[in-house]
């Protein structure tokens, strides 16, 4: 046996000799090994493979980082090279390299496709390439890994683990990124594990994806980034590693991983809390989520905000890019959670359907715990009456009557004095619309925007609210009406910005007699 072979491994093959398995003995032995790597057997290695096997065990076991060579790529990858400069494009989105042992390091040759590719498949599995493991106490095993590696922000990483090549044991540290904005210092990153859940290796999902570092979320303060991270590393799932990295007010400064977590093998699965008992607490308003001043540089800013129920107010946990979902999930919301009650927003973009993606304000797009049939139904109900008395309070307000005169102007009008006031309201919108769409986006913009919601849902009027639905109707072709159509839109203004005293004399419809059968009738 030779001098340098690790303690673990001679417990090991003791325990092989005495009828065990061997690999799963070292994985004893050492625990701290992924399930799914295989430790290499060396009883089973030819002499040359052994002597491979030696020397770098040796290397990792000075310390010192694994030399790594590049040499000439394969005849494909300088092809595509070749055509792509002539074309002034990127000859592929993923470099990919074969890994070859050797008893003094690693050589890699680039190859232009990575496990996905056409020669690997269920019958042609890439070799196995051994990787030499140091741990704290200076304890080295020797696992084998498929040969492939690929580039990752500079470094060759073995494609199946995340582990530098030249430094196997530990995912390499997340890539250098930038704050969106000086306010969000601390980003939450974590390391996406492809083979957490069917216990293999895999170099690439279905859609051509690999295991990396993906950007969790942006926060104000260490202590809620810390929180997410620890939540995405606590539980069984596809998140190995979570990190908190600190960033500098400006663009000038390196980011610095100030907190580190790891998922645990024997991590249990992620519970998920009941609703507390009682009301949930009234949604935040549009105006107390704003966005932070993000960098001219950002074109696509993390916009999707995760807002917490602290027990007295609402306040915003974390800035992401449409993550709030899995970030609720993983900190858990609800009884026994971190927090009680939680809800997402997002940019708001109302000429989505015309694919016009200008943002006006932001929107409530969940609830969390997610909210139940019968909550939904109250929810409905509460907006529906909301609205309702809303309609009842303008027409007191802008007719000079109580609320019991319009309640009852209301139902003596039935079903076509409502049409008259949707239509007159309808119009309104319309001028709004028109001139919320000349506007470019910005503050201007997203008030006309707030502007509409009011008029919409709390009936409350515009400024010069007659005359801008006047210029509105003077500018629409009426290629598809009538001018009697216009002139009873004209008339429907009317009535809902200023009720007339009498409805029956002056023949608004809903109080005229041929409308009265129909109304009986209804």
């Amino acid at each position: 046996m030779p001098k340098n072979q690790s303690t673990a491994a001679k417990r090991a093959r003791a325990a092989a000799r005495s009828g065990g398995k061997y690999t799963e003995a070292l994985r004893t032995a050492v625990g701290s090994l992924p399930p799914y790597l295989t430790v290499v057997d060396e009883d089973v290695l030819t002499d040359g493979e052994r002597l491979v096997v030696e020397g770098l065990r040796a290397l990792a076991a000075a310390g010192g980082m694994l030399p790594v060579r590049v040499v000439t790529p394969e005849q494909d990858v300088i092809e595509a090279e070749k055509r792509a400069r002539a074309e002034g494009r990127r000859p592929q989105w993923q470099r990919w390299a074969v890994v070859e042992a050797a008893v003094d390091g690693y050589v890699l040759r680039e190859v232009l496709h990575g496990p996905n590719g056409p020669a690997y498949h269920l019958e042609n599995r890439a070799p196995r390439v051994p990787v030499p493991v140091r741990a704290g106490d200076g304890t080295v095993t020797v696992v084998a890994l498929p040969q492939w590696a690929r580039e990752d922000h500079g470094w060759w990483v073995w494609a199946h683990t995340g582990w530098p090549v030249e430094a196997p044991g530990r995912i390499v540290d997340s890539p250098q990124t930038f704050a969106p904005s000086a306010e969000l210092c601390w980003e939450v990153a974590v390391w996406l594990d492809l083979s957490w859940e069917n216990g293999q290796v895999l170099g690439e999902d279905y859609a051509g994806g690999v295991s990396a570092w993906q950007t969790v979320g942006w926060c104000a303060t260490r202590e809620d980034a810390r929180l997410i991270a620890r939540s995405y590393a606590a539980h069984r799932g596809p998140y190995a590693r979570a990190d908190v990295l600190q960033h500098g007010p400006d663009l000038g400064y390196a980011s610095l991983v100030r907190d580190s977590y790891v998922r645990p093998l024997d991590a249990p699965e992620r519970p998920r809390p009941e609703a507390v008992p009682g009301p949930r607490p009234a949604s935040a308003g549009r105006t107390e989520i704003p966005e932070p001043v993000w960098r001219g540089s950002e074109t696509h800013p993390p916009t999707s905000s995760l807002v917490v129920w602290t027990g007295a107010d609402w306040r915003t946990l974390v800035w992401t890019g449409w993550q709030t979902s899995g970030i609720a999930a993983a900190i858990g919301i609800g009884a026994g959670g971190a927090f009680a009650w939680a809800e997402s927003w997002g940019p708001r973009h109302p000429d989505r359907d015309l694919h016009d993606w200008t943002q006006e304000g932001r929107e409530l797009c969940g609830r969390f715990p997610d909210t139940t049939y019968a909550e939904r139904s109250a929810l409905i109900d509460a907006e529906r009456a909301a609205q309702e008395s809303a309609l009842v309070a303008a027409l007191a307000d802008r007719g000079g009557m109580t609320g019991e005169e319009a309640s009852e102007r209301l139902e003596r009008g039935g079903a076509g004095y409502r049409q008259l006031l949707d239509v007159g309201q309808a119009t309104i919108c319309r001028a709004l619309h028109t001139s919320r769409r000349a506007l470019p986006e910005g503050l201007e913009r997203t008030a006309v925007r707030h502007a509409i919601d009011d008029l919409m849902y709390r009936h409350l009027l515009p400024a010069d609210a007659e005359r801008i639905a006047g210029a509105q109707l003077d500018t629409e072709i009426e290629a598809t009406r009538t001018p009697a159509t216009t002139a009873w839109c004209r008339r429907a203004v009317s009535e809902y910005v200023a009720p007339v005293a009498d409805p029956i004399v002056a023949g608004v419809e809903g109080f005229r007699p041929q409308d009265q059968p129909h109304r009986a009738n209804a």
